[in-house]
């Protein structure tokens, strides 16, 4: 027999190749000895000195303060402080401006110094991480992880990080082996193995490296982010190729192996975790985006007002610019005698109406985020006790939109199922076997560590039991005639192709390593069933066949991918025959078939048998090979795997090649059962409107039965279906989506009419490659925005990141994209709002979300409870302090435009003005904002359809709702301003008026209580902390305040303004009368009286909700009196009697 190729250490041939150094290849020099003085070996490289802070000592400040005035409203009021600089311009002092935008700055400085404070500790303690350097002829030196360098040989020990990316060389493994976690890179929480470089396998320190990599350099790839791809050689007198299999990544850490060598190929920023640590896409609320149109129409009025009040001066000034009194002339000479001049005047009001802009919006909107998130992340009902994990939030900017999401695109494995696999059917030579596994006769024996709840209920199948307990090795007739394959070579090929890998655990039982669990159930149910893989290697695999040892030598292994579809290993048995083992997605697998007859269309209702029982389905495939042909086809494969130019396309044209003329040995079923809650959960999304899509890469029929045992699709629900083959051809592919849109609009009509129960659309994912081309975009979206639900099926990671993009650009709405594993993340990062699950296929998706959470059930209480909350609370937070800052303002439209000769006089001194938004203003609003609840969580959670209130809410009912508080401004501004003026506007008994500064006073003290009135009038759930921050703060401390300020004068010769001003309010009756009652009960006298006509005529879901809740309180606390009455009688008659009785 002639000597076969393959992929065993001692059957390795290199190539030989004398090729010259190529530009576009990266070539590393191995440092195995000392630099000399002035050494340039690899310089061109960076060093391994990482930094994620974003600023330095030296930057910090114009970099923070460049950021900060990136935003338009920190540009508006630096502009209006630099105009205040101007003494002559400015009405008001530079103070009132400067102070609150300095206060806002500092704030935003103070987090940024924060965060960045944390990130250099950070970055300190990884770059002064310390590791082993190897030099030939000297002892390893200890060396810090930023002073490494390219080329470096290093010795990485047990359970410590890679610094660096590193090629393998040696372990004290014989083969050459070792095990790696990449939870930090990947989220897997599986180990992978590792091989070395062949050729240093038995190296074991640095002389003997020096020894075999004297003379060779490594030739590899430039850097990448790709984290599973690497193409490399060493070369020298000899070429190797190289993987990404034997490249130990940065960020990875190595386990269940005592050290490892390795050369140092990327370091620093050139490391593959560095370049994929770019910033996430800045998602920007619709609130947000609502903002900041609402700050440009803000100053489109007030410089419309400024401009009135411009042209009213200069009318003004031309009937009485002359009185000698006014002293125009002294004031602006340069502009004649008559005029200030308009672009002067112009600017003054500008200055003087700022603050219509209010000035603390952005940093309140801020706080209250942050601190909705606390809550959020302290929900114990969002808390998952099994596993121990919390709801968390990743990010504290997007909470509004949580409350107008309309699309939810979700992943199904893992997401909506529980990603516990359990072997549960296979179809073998035509007979499915594991549909009656639970009436099992008792007396049939388990094999140890089998149970009856096993989740691989396969292995409990009576027959297929007996079929392998006879030891069926013999050729089998099927009902074609055709000689077949045993139920033996089905559980001998599951348990052989696999990438698992076995260790042994307790009882010398093997436990399994599996990068997906849809193979360690397949390995699991074949162990079950007396096929149990004991040991793998890089060249063997090692099982125990119903009690015997069988040793294979593994020739080549073709891995798995979301392209291929299958995976395939080829082995060489006892025997010295050549097999190749393949199992894949069944419609690969079944157009891979040397006899496209045999047991294809029996296997093939089975599968759709499977797949309607909403099963995970594989198909299982051999061939058997000569060694000629194996030979001519393993040289070809070599050349390819070590080319350094497309490599990954010349090996899958390889695998392409061999995997051909298969012969079927039948079909896999794994079942992933349902998480808890998920059908309710989806329930209360529909109710509330919103629509679920689910992404799957499951065949069409298992997505079907999965959408109907979820309640995606309902009873009684229209189901429209685009399937591959009709779209296979252009015009074809048009006319299948034009007749599908036709049965929508049928089907959408009859709805209407109150016929069915809504539409369901289920796309596969040939169909779907086409319709998301740009030709058929927006009539495929429309016919989707029709339906209910929608199935995509067969869909690859990047399909379900089109598909969002698709909803997110076109649908004009808010989309939320949900999943746990890291072909979700493309999705999760492309949605509105992306939503991690924490489970068992790592932590992928959860480092790339924005939430993050146990499952999927706790969705509904994060949309349409917190949702809900904070789209409502944020809302109000805008259009309230729009709202404070007109209601304050507009008393100098008033007292210029009416009473002052439009001559920009201001009616608030500077310790008003530059007070009114932080001290007055702010609490009760941010008190509101983190604690309102306009309905209890339980009443939302039972009426879903409250949600929709928030998610139909569209810019113009933001404007609307808007308009609506800026009238209330306008009328509250008039009467705060109208009636303590007059009030005030009489001779005291001494004889003396106010004068301009106590009346300013008495009319800020107006619009202080009115507007803190506003905000108690809009609360519907009180809290101690509420009472406080506006009964106690704003409003309670306004007036020992003001005393203090107009003592200052007398003091410190401060505030000149304030001086002897409360005194003389104080003694005043109609201050009281006016100012701190008059003026703010007429105000809310009229917001009273419209929202008791809205109750009366149009009450909204939320206020008949809120009045269910009342009356419910009501009856409660009239039974619990009545109770506790009752019981005080009992108590009261018993004490008499007692009483008596001792009489």
């Amino acid at each position: 027999m002639s000597q076969v190729h393959g992929q065993t250490s001692q059957s390795r041939r290199p190539h030989t190749n004398h090729r010259p150094v190529r530009a576009d290849i990266r070539t590393v020099s191995f440092r195995l000895k000392p630099d000399p003085p002035h050494s340039r070996l690899n310089h061109e490289f960076p060093t391994n000195y990482i930094r994620t802070a974003k600023y330095t000592f030296y930057n910090f400040i114009f970099i923070n303060l460049f950021n900060q005035f990136s935003r338009v409203a920190n540009l508006y009021f630096l502009f209006i402080a630099a105009l205040q600089l101007i003494p002559q311009l400015s009405p008001t002092s530079w103070v009132t401006t400067i102070a609150p935008l300095l206060f806002v700055l500092s704030i935003n400085a103070a987090k940024e110094i924060y965060d960045d404070y944390n990130r250099h500790k950070s970055d300190g303690e990884v770059n002064n991480r310390e590791v082993d350097v190897l030099l030939a002829g000297s002892k390893p030196a200890v060396s810090k992880w930023q002073d490494l360098k390219v080329g470096d040989i290093v010795r990485v020990m047990r359970d410590s990080e890679f610094p660096a990316d590193i090629l393998f060389l040696s372990s004290p493994d014989d083969e050459g082996l070792c095990w790696v976690e990449t939870a930090n890179l990947d989220g897997e929480t599986n180990l992978k193995l590792k091989y070395c470089y062949p050729a240093t396998e038995a190296c074991k320190d640095a002389r003997e490296l020096a020894k075999e990599l004297e003379g060779k350099r490594l030739e590899c790839e430039h850097p990448n982010e790709k984290l599973y791809q690497f193409e490399g050689a060493v070369v020298g007198s000899t070429e190797e190729g190289l993987d990404a299999s034997n490249l130990l990544l940065r960020g990875s850490t190595l386990r269940k192996t005592e050290w490892v060598l390795g050369v140092v190929v990327f370091s620093g920023d050139d490391t593959k975790i560095r370049r994929n640590q770019q910033a996430a896409p800045r998602k920007v609320t619709q609130l947000e985006r609502h903002m900041n149109v609402l700050v440009l129409v803000v100053f489109a009025v007030q410089v419309v007002f400024s401009v009135g009040g411009a042209i009213g001066r200069h009318y003004w000034l031309q009937q009485h610019g002359d009185d000698w009194y006014l002293e125009a002339s002294r004031g602006w000479p340069e502009f004649g005698p008559n005029t200030q001049g308009a672009l002067v005047t112009f600017l003054r009001f500008v200055i003087l109406l700022n603050q219509m802009i209010p000035i603390s919006l952005y940093v309140t909107l801020e706080v209250v985020k942050v601190a909705q998130c606390v809550f959020l992340n302290w929900d114990l009902e969002m808390y998952h006790e099994a596993s121990d994990t919390p709801f968390k939030c990743r990010t504290t900017t997007l909470n509004e939109d949580l409350g107008q999401v309309e699309y939810v695109l979700s992943d199904k494995t893992g997401t909506l199922t529980q990603n516990v696999m359990g072997f549960v059917w296979a179809s073998i030579g035509g007979h499915l076997y594991g549909r009656d596994t639970r009436s099992m006769p008792g007396e049939l024996c388990l094999p140890k560590g089998l149970k009856l709840d096993t989740p691989h209920s396969i292995a409990l199948d009576p027959i297929i039991r007996k079929s392998i307990e006879r030891r069926s090795s013999r050729r089998v007739h099927q009902e074609n005639g055709q000689m077949g394959l045993t139920t033996g070579d089905f559980f001998f090929h599951l348990a052989v192709c696999n990438t698992v890998v076995p260790t042994i655990g307790e009882g010398n039982e093997p436990v399994y390593q599996a990068e997906s669990p849809d193979e360690e159930a397949l390995v699991q149910g074949a162990k079950y069933l007396g096929y149990t893989l004991m040991a793998r290697s890089v060249d063997s695999v090692q099982l125990n066949v119903l009690g015997q040892r069988v040793d294979l030598k593994v020739l080549a292994v073709l891995e798995f991918n979301s392209a291929r579809k299958r995976m395939s290993i080829v082995c060489q048995l006892p025997n010295g025959k050549i097999r190749l083992y393949c199992k894949g997605a069944d419609t690969v697998i079944l157009a891979r078939l040397a006899d496209r007859r045999q047991n294809r269309q029996a296997t093939r209702e089975h599968l759709n048998e499977m797949a309607s029982a909403g099963l995970r389905t594989l198909a299982v495939a051999q061939r058997d090979l000569s060694e000629a042909e194996f030979n001519e086809w393993y040289d070809k494969y070599h050349k390819a795997s070590v080319s350094l130019v497309q490599r990954e396309a010349k090996v899958e044209e390889m695998a392409d090649e061999i995997e051909r003329n298969l012969v079927l040995l039948g079909a896999t079923a794994v079942e992933d059962k349902l998480q808890d809650g998920v059908p309710e959960a989806i329930e209360r999304l529909s109710r509330a409107g919103i629509k679920v899509w689910m992404l799957t890469g499951d065949k069409l029929e298992t997505a079907v039965s999965i959408s109907h045992s979820c309640s995606l699709f309902t009873a009684g629900m229209k189901v429209v279906t685009l399937r591959e083959e009709d779209f296979t051809e252009l015009a074809k592919a048009e006319l299948a989506l034009t007749q599908a849109h036709q049965d929508v609009v049928r089907l959408a009509s009859q709805q209407r009419t109150g016929a069915g129960t809504g539409i369901g659309l289920v796309v596969d994912g040939g169909a779907l490659a086409v319709v998301l081309k740009v030709k058929f975009q927006d009539e495929f979206l429309s016919m989707c925005k029709k339906c209910r639900a929608v199935v995509c099926c067969r869909v690859s990671p990047i399909q379900k990141a089109q598909v969002t993009n698709l909803v997110k650009c076109k649908a004009g709405a808010i989309a939320l994209g949900i999943g746990d594993g890291a072909n979700d993340v493309g999705m999760i990062q492309a949605a509105h709002i992306g939503v991690g699950i924490s489970g068992r296929e790592g932590r992928a998706a959860v480092l790339a979300s924005d939430f993050s959470m146990a499952q999927f059930r706790f969705l509904s209480r994060l949309l349409l409870v917190h949702g809900r909350w904070s789209y409502k609370r944020n809302t109000e937070v805008v259009m309230y302090a729009f709202y404070k800052n007109f209601a304050y303002v507009m008393a100098n439209v008033y007292l210029n435009f009416f009473m002052a000769g439009f001559s920009t006089q201001p009616i608030y001194n500077s310790a008003l003005i530059a007070t009114y938004n932080v001290f007055w203003t702010s609490l009760p609003t941010i008190a509101f904002a983190i604690l309102e609840k306009d309905v209890q969580a339980e009443t939302v959670m039972a009426a879903p359809e409250l949600y929709m209130e928030a998610m139909r809410s569209d810019w113009r009912s933001f404007f609307k709702s808007l308009s609506r508080w800026l009238f209330y401004a306008l009328v509250h501004s008039v009467i705060t301003f109208v009636w303590p003026i007059y009030a005030l506007d009489w001779p005291e008994r001494d004889g003396k008026l106010v004068g301009l500064n106590a009346a300013g006073v008495a009319v800020y003290t107006a619009v202080i209580i009115t507007v803190n009135l506003k905000v108690a009038v809009r609360t519907h759930h009180w809290t101690v902390i509420n009472g406080i921050v506006i009964w106690g703060i704003s409003i309670g401390v306004w007036f020992p305040f003001m005393y203090v300020c107009s003592l200052l004068w007398q003091w410190w010769e401060l505030l000149p303004d304030m001086s002897g001003v409360a005194q003389r309010l104080f003694s005043v009756p109609a201050f009281w009368l006016s100012a701190v009652v008059g003026a703010p009960m007429f105000s809310i006298l009229l917001d009273f009286s419209v929202m008791v006509f809205e109750d009366q005529f149009r009450p909204s879901d939320t206020r008949i909700y809120q009045e269910r809740e009342q009356k419910r309180a009501r009856l409660a606390l009239q039974e619990s009196t009545s109770a506790a009455s009752t019981e005080l009688f009992a108590a009261g008659m018993n004490g008499m009697g007692l009483s008596r009785g001792v009489a």
